[in-house]
Formats: C-alpha cells, structure tokens, sequence
C-alpha cells in the first residue's frame, strides 16, 4: 500500500476539553490502517511540520480505539489548545506507523510547528529516552485487560502514577465510587499495597506511600516502561511488566 501525505490515509480531529489524556480516533480509519492481525495496541510515531517526533501509544478498548501514553507530551509541547483543528497523514504503515501532524488554530490559520532546539533540554533527553523502551512493549502481549506508561521526571519526583481514565472506570471503579485500593505485583510474587487509586475526573492516580515502596523497591528510571495487567478484577491486583530504559 503506498502512503503519500494528502491521501486518503488522513482524518482530523477538533480538539475538545474531554480530551485531556487521549484522543479518540475514527475507528473505520484505525480499523483499516491501524489494526494489524488484530493487534489491540501499537506505537505510532507523530511528526510535526518540522520533523519533531514524538511516541505515542495507540490501544483498542471494546469498539473505539484511542492516543493514550504519549499523547499529553505531544500536546503540550506543541502547545495545542481547546478548538484547534489537528490534520493527521499517514506516512507509514504499520508495524512502523509514522503520522505528520499539521495544526490549525481556531481562526482557520496554520499554527507553525516547534523546532528541536524550541524544546527545553530535559525535555528532549526524555523524549529520547522514552523513544527507545516504547520499542520494547510493542512486543507485550495478554489476554487480559493492560495499559502502559512511561516513567517520567514528573513520576519520579511524585508520588502519582498515571491510570487512563477509560482503564480506571471500566476495570477498577465500581457505580459511583472515586477512589479504590489497588495491589501490585511483579513476576516474583512480591506485593505492594494497598495502594489507592483516585479518579480526578480526566485521570487516574496511583498514589500514596506503597506507591512510593514500589517505585524505589523496582528502581524504576526515567524512560522505563511500565504494563500494568489486571489479574484480578475482584481484588484489584495490578501485574506490573517493567522493560526497562536502555539509556
């Protein structure tokens, strides 16, 4: 199949407030260019105008299919805002899909992209860390109900882990409720909890000193790459995959 920028292998997003941790995309778009031996997640690589890259991670959840861990860095470090209007073209095909993304502010007019050198340099020795373990959880395959994340400074230094928030209240929240106990587990058999989860509404949050005992127990780094599996609906035990960053 031959992909070329301006072809029918393109769709567009408005941007909306609900839209804070992922983007949803057309799933008859996802579906036919996206969804390979029926492969319910992937990385994708987004490409400003000024060839900037950024990994983001598609994942399938039921019918609808979204932009979920990479998705935030991407908007903020091209300071997207409510109502600008996103154009995505697909300049390769799976398994090494690549999208330029060209942005137009709500007054019709093309925002002009960051550069490298426009992005601070902790940031971009970030972007280049996660890069590299991204790679490494295309191959991560279960039967079971998982999300990944990439460890970032901001995780590092806090006591939160981000939880997307169609994962949380489909999976982990039951009628009304904000907040449950979760527990972790590695391949070993060792535990970590209760570590509560909360929903603050555009996502979730790991949080609370167990959490903390996790992350210095495991070493975990900047750009280590973290799957976390539910292995038990009931009790809310989280299985934690760690693929760790090379650099």
């Amino acid at each position: 199949m031959n992909f070329k920028y301006g072809d029918e292998a393109s769709f567009f997003k408005i941007l909306s407030n609900d839209f804070d941790d992922y983007l949803p995309l057309p799933p008859a778009f996802a579906e036919k260019y996206l969804e390979k031996d029926n492969n319910k997640r992937g990385a994708v690589i987004l490409k400003n105008k000024s060839a900037v890259e950024w990994s983001v991670i598609y994942l399938k959840i039921k019918d609808k299919y979204y932009f979920m861990d990479g998705w935030i860095k991407f908007m903020r470090d091209n300071h997207l805002q409510i109502c600008d209007l996103l154009v995505f073209s697909l300049l390769s095909p799976p398994p090494n899909s690549i999208f330029q993304v060209v942005v137009y502010a709500p007054n019709g007019c093309f925002k002009h992209p960051i550069c490298s050198s426009d992005l601070p340099f902790e940031a971009t020795k970030e972007h280049m860390s996660i890069n590299k373990s991204l790679e490494l959880v295309k191959s991560f395959k279960s039967d079971k109900p998982f999300y990944s994340v990439t460890m970032k400074l901001s995780y590092l230094r806090a006591w939160g882990l981000y939880v997307p928030i169609t994962f949380l209240r489909r999976y982990l929240l039951s009628n009304d409720e904000m907040s449950v106990n979760c527990v972790l587990e590695v391949s070993d058999g060792r535990k970590w909890g209760p570590i509560i989860c909360r929903d603050y509404k555009t996502c979730g949050r790991l949080s609370g000193p167990n959490w903390k005992k996790f992350r210095e127990d495991n070493q975990l780094g900047l750009g280590d790459v973290c799957v976390l599996e539910l292995m038990n609906e009931m009790e809310k035990v989280l299985k934690v995959t760690v693929f760790k960053n090379s650099v």
